[in-house]
């Protein structure tokens, strides 16, 4: 992307890296690391109870995979 580039350029950039990603990490022991970036890692949390405000009861919050990201350490330095 250039000089000239525009806002829906730039955002549909953005999307295919984070399609890209998302893809990259569809396995539940996958791991993609971007050197002085960081890594994305997909990862599994068990099931538990939760408290619903709503309703003011307990309820059951099931198994859920998502993307966590860890920064590179270069990259959080001022």
């Amino acid at each position: 992307m250039g000089p000239g580039a525009t806002r829906a350029t730039a955002s549909a950039a953005v999307e295919a890296v984070l399609a890209s990603i998302q893809l990259a990490t569809a396995d539940t022991d996958a791991k993609l690391h971007i050197a002085h970036f960081g890594t994305f890692e997909r990862v599994t949390r068990a099931p538990r109870r939760g408290y619903d405000i709503n309703t003011d009861a307990m309820r059951d919050i099931p198994a859920r995979s998502e993307l966590t990201f860890k920064a590179a350490n270069g990259l959080l330095r001022s």
